[in-house]
């Protein structure tokens, strides 16, 4: 080619314009193949299965989706819900919720087919479908009635196909054509077996007379090989030309030849255990690899050569080893339909996981030396071969435990050709699967081996720097380095011998070491001076063969001319807005993968030398990193080894996969209600508010419910939410997938939902219309009456402010007239007054009066009392002075004469006339009315009434009645006889209130 070139160039102008059309055409070449190398690389990585590892799993046990244990197909809607035909009916799973819509019959469901919004399913002499009703509601419907009455005994249906605008039901009895509403029946010879349907051909086997292919409404013989009578045909899949894969129940994989005719058994390493343990089902996914469910030891997954990339069974995560049903949805992974549960396989994702199914556990260290993967975990070093890892073999015997090393491996690095393992217990040398302790010194962090010193590396330990010596060709302990006894994790040897050592708890040391590296010269401590922030940790990085310091405030390098730290502006420009940066780790091609305290990322360098920020891939794993021992190996671009809390992560950057594609998200349902009903839609559709559902104001409190079919970590999906006329702002991202709004006024509304799925992917908005009818005081009916009302006020007003107008005219004429009444009135009242003041006056002399003859006669009784008082102690005086008088005395005689007149005085009735007369006076006739209505009282009870009517006391009374106060008493007692009083109630009270 260089002379053509040279003879090219060596023919003047002339010959030159052929020379540079033929630079332009080699160098469009070379792009063309560049592109297509690269495209190549693109298709193949987009359609591997990976061999390494177990990918994720995720297992709906019949606890969570509450419907029995067998599941014997599965379909997806173009919604993306997935339908599996279980023994208790249709179960539906929408990403956040199980229903299930058992048959008619309450039989099996054997098969289920999504075609747009309806589920066909066939069960037990059963065939119907799942369609929404209007208000959203999934509602089953026989097909029944269309069956021929004789052959309603058709058996369970066991396959659903569609072929352009027919449905195909199959049974063990018949098959059912439906096609324009119309069931056509495709008889068997003897009795059907399983039907399978490749690239719009239908192929099923007659039990007597081999394999038919539906042609139409009837059947041709197609192979009567005797394989087809000794096994049930459990798959027919599309293989390579004019080959099929036949899968039998009990001898394993066929290739059928369908042009010549021939059958003969695939020799494959995936046949080997497919005879061994019996197909149930199977499928070709769109990347050209099989699916084979097995009866006793779980799933196989191969490619056209046979060579297994996964086997899963119950010992590597599944739930059960018996697969009843396969199905690849959108996103190109698995479902499996088990004997006892639904498990969900992410075989499209490029990560899976070496876990305690190898014998990993907690991994904080790996690497690839000699052809060997090692593991360092915290319960020791396990290392298996690396071509074991990574092959097709269905042998897994875990990885090997290297006797010795067990407990807590810190590091694993390679120097001088030589695998350094750091230990809690100390440092060993591994070489193969064996393990050689060269130091017992506990807590060995890292090494690094000096330049331009051979023989010498450096480690770092929990209580400093050791050296390691190489003598006669092993490397062994040294000694210690004196000077420095600091936790020594992280360490970088600079160009000018300066040892740097980052500690989480006090900063960063800058070391000066003696030329041997036995000890050290000179510390310098470095926390919140020369440029670094207070805040800690300083985390020492290594990109580019250069010291980089991560901090709480950025990335920072040190400048050795002015002995500070200054930020780098090229790394910060790199990790903007990524806040700390614990771990960056740089691969051959200059790769930046870096941790920070929440996520593993790459900035993949691109050929411009820009950085594209990859963090989508790894979200999933986000969650199980170690904090703080994150840790990452790149042993070559297909495979990148992850440390984590549950083994050891296998990454394959070829395996490319758009992350960013999101699942539609769907408003389930609206219920409407009110104080007493409720009204619920069952939407499930993602609409942009064209239509408008109108509700009336009893009902003006809404439930949304809504999910998203993203079932790659269904768990970490996010929902945001608004409603228009309602809310200003979107909400925040949660996992609930319902909101509530109570008492919504009228007016209309929008509900909005979003979502994003575990990778970050957002979806479009789905959006749900509504109108709530204003209740009828604010009604469109009720504003015409109030129109009406209003006119009706205003003509009445007009009407009542003329009628009101004449009126006060007649009021004016009336006023004259009222006002002479007025006066008139006035008068009379001022008369009426006057009188009233001057009954006042004589009521206020008569009370006057009352006052003063209620003294007269307090005091007359006053005076009665005091004088019959004195009486009566002069008259007990006489009497015992007359004891004491002789008979024959004149005293005597003179002593026996007062005595008549004190006796005469004390019965003086005049005394009790005056007294009568002034309590008449007082008391209104007292003594009066008492004798009218006793009439049979003595003049002595009469008086004793009056003073009991005054309140007079016992004591008081007996000598104004010339007695004793037992007398006093006994009379009480008689007049209360007489006056026919019981004994509780009081005598002085009923005369007061007589």
């Amino acid at each position: 080619m260089q002379r053509l070139i040279d003879y090219f160039c060596s023919n003047g102008n002339a010959q030159s314009y052929f020379y540079n059309d033929y630079l332009y055409l080699m160098i469009m070449t070379k792009r063309i193949l560049i592109l297509l190398s690269i495209l190549h690389l693109f298709f193949y990585a987009g359609g591997q299965v990976k061999s390494v590892g177990i990918p994720g799993i995720v297992s709906h046990s019949r606890s969570t989706y509450n419907a029995s244990n067998q599941n014997w197909a599965v379909t997806q809607s173009p919604k993306g819900f997935i339908y599996f035909g279980n023994n208790d009916g249709v179960l539906e799973y929408d990403g956040t919720a199980w229903r299930t819509f058992p048959a008619s019959n309450l039989s099996i469901i054997r098969s289920v087919l999504a075609i747009g919004d309806t589920i066909y399913f066939g069960a037990f002499e059963e065939i119907g479908y799942l369609a929404p009703s209007p208000s959203g509601e999934l509602v089953r419907h026989s097909l029944n009635h269309l069956v021929p009455s004789a052959y309603a005994n058709f058996g369970e249906i066991w396959n659903i196909y569609r072929e352009h605008d027919r449905l195909i039901f199959q049974s063990f009895n018949y098959i059912f054509i439906l096609k324009q509403g119309q069931i056509q029946v495709v008889e068997p010879l003897s009795k059907f077996s399983l039907m399978h349907s490749i690239s719009n051909e239908y192929y099923v086997v007659d039990v007597d007379n081999g394999l038919m292919r539906l042609k139409g409404d009837s059947l041709e013989l197609v192979s009567i090989h005797p394989i087809f009578f000794r096994n049930e045909i459990r798959c027919i899949l599309p293989f390579a030309n004019d080959l099929l894969l036949i899968g039998t129940s009990n001898e394993g994989l066929f290739l059928f030849n369908s042009r010549l005719k021939t059958i003969e058994p695939w020799r494959s390493e995936v046949n080997n255990q497919i005879i061994e343990h019996n197909l149930f089902s199977a499928i070709r996914m769109k990347n050209g690899f099989f699916a084979i469910g097995t009866v006793s030891n779980g799933i196989y997954i191969s490619n056209e050569k046979g060579q297994i990339h996964q086997h899963l069974n119950r010992y590597k995560g599944l739930q059960n080893n018996t697969i009843l049903s396969i199905f690849e949805d959108k996103r190109n992974n698995l479902w499996l339909g088990l004997d006892n549960g639904i498990d969900y396989l992410e075989v499209s994702s490029p990560l899976s996981f070496l876990n305690y199914n190898y014998n990993i556990e907690s991994a904080y260290a790996s690497i690839v030396h000699n052809g060997i993967l090692y593991v360092g975990t915290n319960q020791g070093l396990f290392a298996k071969e690396y071509s074991r890892v990574n092959n097709f073999s269905t042998v897994n015997q875990g990885f090997q435990l290297i006797k010795g090393t067990e407990g807590q491996v810190w590091s694993l690095d390679v120097l001088d050709n030589t695998l350094f393992c750091g230990h809690n217990y100390g440092c060993f040398v591994i070489n193969g699967f064996n393990a050689k302790q060269i130091s017992d010194v506990r807590g060995f962090w890292s090494f690094i081996k000096p330049r331009n010193t051979d023989g010498i590396i450096i480690a770092g330990t929990y209580t400093g720097l050791i050296r390691l010596r190489k003598q006669n060709g092993q490397w062994a302990f040294s000694d210690e380095v004196k000077g420095f006894e600091e936790s020594s994790r992280s360490m970088y040897l600079d160009s000018k011998g300066f040892l740097w050592v980052s500690h989480g708890y006090r900063g960063l040391f800058k070391l000066e070491l003696t030329e041997l590296l036995d000890s050290v010269v000179k510390v310098q401590l470095f926390r919140g001076q020369s440029g670094l922030p207070e805040g800690l940790p300083y985390n020492i990085q290594i990109v580019n063969n250069n010291m980089l310091i991560t901090t709480q405030d950025g990335i920072l390098k040190y400048n050795y001319s002015s002995s500070t730290f200054e930020p780098s502006l090229e790394m910060n420009s790199i990790f903007l807005e990524k806040g700390f940066i614990d771990k960056i780790h740089q691969d051959r091609n200059g790769n930046l993968w870096y941790f920070t305290n929440e996520y593993l990322g790459l900035m993949r360098l691109l050929e411009n030398g820009a950085y594209v920020d990859i963090v989508s891939p790894f979200s999933l794993v986000n969650e199980v990193l170690i904090p703080a021992f994150q840790n990452i190996f790149i042993n070559d671009p297909h495979n990148v080894f992850i440390g984590s809390q549950k083994g050891l992560i296998h990454y394959a950057p070829s395996i490319r996969k758009d992350n960013m594609i999101a699942e539609n998200v769907f408003i389930k349902e609206a219920s409407f209600y009110g104080k007493q009903s409720i009204n619920t839609l069952r939407i499930a559709y993602c609409s942009r508010g064209d239509k408008s559902h109108q509700v009336g104001y009893s009902h003006n409190s809404v439930t949304f419910r809504y999910t998203s079919p993203a079932f790659e970590r269904p768990e970490k999906t996010l929902f945001s939410y608004r409603l228009t006329g309602f809310d200003h702002d979107w909400s925040v991202w949660d996992r609930v997938n319902f909101k509530e709004y109570t008492n919504l006024r009228e007016g209309d509304y929008e509900f909005q939902v979003k979502a994003v799925n575990a990778f970050g992917a957002e979806s479009d908005i789905c959006s749900f219309h509504f109108t709530i009818k204003p209740p009828f005081l604010r009604s469109k009916v009720a504003y015409i009456l109030y129109a009406v009302a209003l006119a009706l006020a205003v003509v009445g007003n007009f009407y009542y402010l003329r009628k009101r107008i004449l009126k006060a005219r007649l009021r004016e004429k009336l006023k004259q007239e009222k006002r002479l009444a007025q006066r008139e009135k006035m008068f009379k009242e001022q008369t009426a007054l006057s009188e009233k003041e001057i009954m006042h006056l004589r009521n206020e002399s008569l009370k006057n009066e009352m006052k003063f003859k209620n003294k007269e006669l307090a005091n007359a009784t006053l005076h009665l009392i005091q004088k019959n008082k004195t009486l009566t102690y002069l008259k007990e005086d006489l009497g015992k002075l007359l004891k004491n008088i002789p008979t024959d005395s004149n005293e005597k005689q003179n002593v026996n004469s007062l005595l008549k007149k004190i006796n005469r005085d004390l019965r003086n009735e005049k005394n009790w006339e005056l007294f009568n007369n002034y309590f008449d006076e007082v008391h209104q006739d007292f003594i009066a009315r008492l004798k009218d209505k006793f009439p049979d009282l003595s003049p002595k009870e009469l008086r004793l009434c009056a003073y009991l009517r005054m309140n007079i006391s016992t004591k008081e009374i007996a000598p104004l009645m010339n007695i004793s106060v037992r007398g006093v008493e006994i009379s009480r007692y008689r007049l209360r006889k007489k006056l026919n009083l019981d004994h509780k109630t009081n005598l002085t009270d009923f005369f007061i209130s007589f």
